[in-house]
């Protein structure tokens, strides 16, 4: 069932900020984003013929703020980030439309992965890393629809497809993130205790 991934994952998410964050603003506002993602995600507006989900527009508005807050250098290389991501997203797609056979598994693991590879490898931040992907795979997204509908197929602008492959991203990331936090941290605490017996 298209859409069930990204439900799984964005409650998940929303129980983990609300009951095991600190109480802080930035708790209450991922809880406030987790939530109207839901609520909002079996929606859609139509613009100039095409159908968008609203949902991506209230992720996009809280990635671009993350990004607003860095200094200027790092916000131009964010930039080339998201266009080389969002490259990548619209190109697989376009491989997928003209030529399906190559597609070996699942479409939506096989784009997650490609996502999640060209992410790990440019960006080494966890909410760069985060804020990334989504603005890249929805700007992939919207360049992927506007391509199609100009050939007259149908096709919605942040589907409960494109969801699904955003919350595989977010979802992967995230542990990816935290295990390298704890190798980090494990690091220090080996090389605290050499020290300690060397000493």
């Amino acid at each position: 069932m298209e859409g069930a991934l990204f439900y799984w994952i964005c409650w998940m998410a929303w129980v983990c900020s609300t009951f095991f964050m600190k109480k802080t603003r930035e708790r209450l506002l991922l809880s406030i984003l987790f939530l109207v993602t839901i609520i909002l995600s079996p929606y859609s507006i139509g613009m100039g013929g095409i159908n968008i989900n609203c949902s991506i527009f209230l992720i996009f508005f809280f990635c671009m703020k993350e990004i607003s807050k860095r200094p200027k250098k790092q916000v131009l290389y964010m930039l080339i980030c998201i266009l080389t991501i969002s490259l990548a997203y619209c190109s697989f797609l376009m491989f997928e439309l003209y030529d399906p056979v190559w597609l070996l598994f699942d479409r939506n693991l096989m784009l997650g992965a490609a996502l999640i590879y060209v992410t790990l490898m440019l960006l080494k931040d966890f909410r760069l890393r985060l804020a990334g992907v989504l603005i890249g795979s929805i700007q992939g997204d919207i360049l992927y629809g506007i391509i199609v509908n100009n050939v007259n197929f149908s096709y919605e602008i942040g589907s409960f497809v494109f969801l699904d492959v955003i919350s595989i991203c977010f979802c992967f990331i995230f542990v990816w993130s935290s295990i390298e936090i704890l190798l980090r941290h494990v690091d220090v605490i080996v090389q605290k205790n050499t020290k300690e017996k060397h000493g």
